[in-house]
């Protein structure tokens, strides 16, 4: 009888099985983009912006069912360009000779393989770039040149259309500006990025980059992804529940879309790292995640979700532990089931929303709710155990009657302690990099973006962000900035509140020029930085080519 089930299991999703592919890779101007046709309401197709990345797809399908006729002046070609970027089968409708007979012959892959049964896309993942950094942090004035040399390959594509596959590797050497050494010099790592080796005498770094994955859907309703990647949920720049600061790591992804529910399950295995530790010590301590969202539409501009993640150790007091069984349970509520197990695990609950109005304007936030002790309500203010965050954002596309000019203002506040646990196998980070916010908690930062389309092939990005954040001292006191030590030795159990410890302020002002080639991923860019960051001050500027690549993205 099981096996006659699992036969006709097998059957089932060979027979109902629907075209597979890979997904959009995280931080691509294709989310912008699907932030303005969103905002419209144009697609006639609901699209969960809360979970990303999204699937390849499911984008193509949703793009192209986008109602053109409301668009003006440069609107049309850049849809098209961004639609060129999502979906193969536009894509591949008009080959031209390309270079050589061979390559880019449909202006957007280097090499191209198709057949009834199998598709292949192979691309350069490379990133040639020079620059300056001017800075005082030494306390004198000092012009450093920088520079940014990576090189490697992706390849992705799908066979039978039942199974989606990726992979990308590409060696990275740069030499960084001083703000950026300084953090890998603090914390022996980069955000967004594993082992890292140092090189010469001045700020070279050298790391690979990777991620590889595979992706199956049995039914429409439900995605399998499993690989080494990373996710991000929220509509925001930044996330409080969980973000793609931190680098790639392995998981096992579930989405499943019923009515008007969108329920995405995300099973983790992550990485404790431990800076200067020997080899023969044994691979890295391993760490556990899982994360569940339930997210409902009652209308396609608006949408409410509640979420919930535990951080745990394999490894207890008691012995080892390994990967928790109970929390497979796809449905179950994490908190009964540390409960019942009588875990001491990292648990956190969320809450997001979203509401686009006017086909102009969205408003988005997050609620992170780390812990709280409604019982010590009136013992005292500012208790130390009541962890929480809160985001507040907005978009206004087309703004002040200016076509593909795009604004965003983001708000985030959190309370110390935030994203921190007992232990530092089980608090709220990967690779000792946040998984949260970017920069931890203790803080209040406020972004503001624009974005402009002049022409389709130029993008302009220019950014300002403000932070204000408590960070730890010289006297050893945790002051609950730093999500990566335990919460202990704190300076009490009440009066505490965000901002406290040594003040540490930044301000930065960002600009990105980029001009795509063709209509591939191809750019040249032109990218500068000025910055203030505890009273120091930095000017940067960095210019070159890029293709597959994607800009670093800083947000500390």
């Amino acid at each position: 009888m099981k096996r006659l089930i699992l036969l006709s299991f097998c059957c089932l999703s060979f027979v109902f099985n629907y075209a597979q592919n890979t997904d959009i890779i995280l931080g691509h101007d294709l989310y912008h983009y699907v932030d303005r046709l969103d905002i419209k309401g144009i697609t006639g197709i609901y699209l969960p912006t809360e979970v990303k990345p999204y699937g390849r797809n499911d984008l193509a399908e949703w793009l192209a069912n986008a109602d053109t006729s409301q668009f003006s002046g440069n609107e049309l070609s850049w849809h098209y360009r961004m639609r060129f970027l999502a979906d193969d089968s536009l894509a591949f409708q008009d080959y031209k000779p390309g270079i050589f007979k061979r390559f880019y012959r449909n202006r957007r892959d280097l090499f191209y393989v198709k057949t009834p049964t199998f598709q292949m896309a192979v691309n350069p993942s490379v990133h040639f770039a020079g620059g300056m950094d001017r800075n005082d942090f030494s306390g004198n004035v000092n012009d450093l040149l920088t520079y940014t040399n990576s090189r490697g390959l992706s390849l992705r594509g799908s066979f039978l259309d039942k199974i989606g596959f990726y992979t990308e590797v590409y060696d990275n050497v740069i030499r960084a500006p001083q703000f950026m050494f300084n953090y890998y010099d603090q914390n022996q790592v980069l955000p967004g990025e594993a082992f890292i080796k140092r090189f010469g005498d001045q700020n070279g770094l050298d790391f690979f980059s990777s991620r590889a994955y595979i992706t199956y859907r049995p039914w429409k309703q439900m995605r399998i992804k499993f690989g080494k990647d990373r996710a991000f949920w929220g509509n925001g720049y930044q996330s409080l529940l969980l973000s793609d600061n931190a680098a790639d790591y392995l998981l096992l992804n579930i989405q499943t879309r019923i009515w008007k529910l969108v329920y995405t399950n995300h099973f983790t295995q992550m990485i404790h790292f431990v800076p200067d530790r020997n080899d023969t010590e044994g691979t890295l301590p391993r760490k556990y995640g899982v994360f569940h969202q339930l997210t409902w539409a009652p209308k396609s501009n608006l949408s409410f979700s509640i979420f919930e993640s535990v951080i745990y150790s394999p490894i207890l007091a008691n012995g080892q532990r390994g990967f928790e069984l109970q929390y497979m349970n796809p449905l179950i509520f994490y908190r009964a089931a540390e409960q019942y197990i009588g875990s001491p695990d990292n648990g956190m609950l969320g809450l997001q929303t979203k509401w686009n109005f006017l086909q102009r304007f969205q408003l988005y936030g997050q609620v992170l709710l780390d812990d709280y002790n409604y019982s010590r309500r009136n013992d005292g203010k500012g208790y130390w155990g009541n962890k929480l965050g809160l985001q507040v954002g907005g978009k206004y596309i087309d703004a002040f009657g200016i076509s593909t000019m795009d604004l965003q203002a983001e708000y985030n506040r959190i309370r110390p302690y935030t994203y921190q646990h007992f232990s530092t196998m089980s608090n709220y980070t990967h690779y000792r990099q946040p998984i949260g916010h970017a920069l931890g908690a203790n803080l209040q930062d406020f972004r503001l973006f624009v974005r402009y389309h002049p022409v389709p092939p130029l993008q302009i990005l220019l950014s300002y962000h403000a932070l204000v954040q408590g960070r730890d001292g010289a006297d050893g006191i945790n002051y609950g900035g730093d999500p990566q030590i335990p919460q202990i030795n704190r300076p009490g159990e009440f009066g505490n509140i965000i901002g406290q410890g040594e003040k540490w302020q930044l301000n930065q002002f960002y600009g990105r020029f980029s001009w795509q080639l063709f209509r591939s991923d191809i750019f040249l860019e032109l990218e500068t930085r000025y910055r203030t960051e505890a009273e120091k001050q930095s000017f940067s500027v960095l210019g070159g080519i890029r293709a597959g690549i994607l800009p670093r993205e800083i947000k500390y």
